[in-house]
């Protein structure tokens, strides 16, 4: 009866195949509502004569026997603060545009702009396990759009403190093209791309976690770029992290376009509850070496 009902899961993380394993990152009811089989339950006038034709099946299973629940009808939709979790997007189709964009487009080295000295933000980067890195362009903002109108997402999960993963797998790998030269510097190589969307909540905060299976420190380093797709704000689901030296907590608010760059699978980092009144969305690149 697996198919039947939304299939509620621990949480999820990516490993370096970008396969979706089960772990504790944050609320233990997580739940894959994107992923859900939604069952169609029978007429009402036929239910009796079901329910009794299956639990006479269950006999020959060990007496085993079906309460009233499992001919309920699947649960509607979640609304969050008037957000639908299972359906709401942050972006708008133009007219026009009939496909994503190119990497070339996407590539364009003036489309984003480094916070400083980048021999001194990768230091900040290895000690630390976190760095303000820089800013995208607005325009390389609207290739993004353009790109998640046009291309359908691998995978939709829940990370738990109401929030929701859609992810994209290889042909996400364009949007890492700003970055990837300086990864291949680094030896690392393209992994996945996510948008994290965190809708308005009274839950609490993400639990404390690594993007490791085990939630601990892993050989397989991995880097993960967030793209604030909207303004990021403590009140509206920023994440913390600690760094690693010295345990300090911060978070980094920041407009539209901020980049931060963080070591995922060595930092410890929880994202906040949005307490505002709308989604707010940001665009996960994780590269491993």
């Amino acid at each position: 009866f697996a198919d039947l009902g939304v299939t509620k899961m621990p949480g999820v993380v990516h490993d370096p195949a970008n396969k979706k394993e089960e772990t504790q990152v944050g609320s233990e009811d997580a739940v894959n509502k994107g992923g859900a089989v939604k069952s169609q339950s029978p007429p009402s006038d036929q239910q009796s004569t079901l329910k009794s034709s299956v639990n006479d099946s269950a006999k020959l299973l060990g007496n085993l026997r079906m309460d009233d629940s499992f001919f309920e009808e699947p649960p509607a939709p979640v609304i969050q603060g008037g957000y639908n979790f299972d359906e709401w997007q942050w972006w708008k189709k133009r007219e026009g545009i009939s496909g994503p964009p190119t990497k070339e487009q996407l590539a364009n080295p003036t489309s984003f702009e480094w916070a400083g000295d980048r021999a001194e933000l990768e230091k900040t980067l290895f000690a630390d396990g976190v760095v303000q890195l820089g800013r995208v362009s607005e325009e390389w903002l609207q290739l993004l759009e353009d790109f998640c109108a046009t291309t359908p997402f691998n995978d939709v999960l829940s990370l738990g403190c109401e929030r929701r993963e859609d992810g994209y797998s290889a042909c996400g790998e364009v949007l890492a093209a700003p970055w990837v030269k300086w990864m291949e510097e680094l030896k690392h190589a393209y992994s996945y791309v996510s948008l994290i969307t965190a809708f308005p909540t009274d839950g609490d905060d993400q639990g404390w976690h690594r993007d490791t299976p085990d939630n601990k420190e892993s050989s397989d380093h991995q880097i993960t770029l967030m793209i604030y797709i909207t303004d990021v704000r403590v009140s509206n689901g920023a994440t913390q992290f600690r760094r690693i030296a010295s345990k300090d907590e911060v978070s980094f608010p920041g407009p539209r376009g901020s980049v931060v760059a963080f070591e995922s699978s060595r930092t410890q980092h929880r994202g906040l509850a949005n307490r505002e009144g709308a989604p707010r969305v940001l665009l996960y690149v994780a590269f491993d070496d």
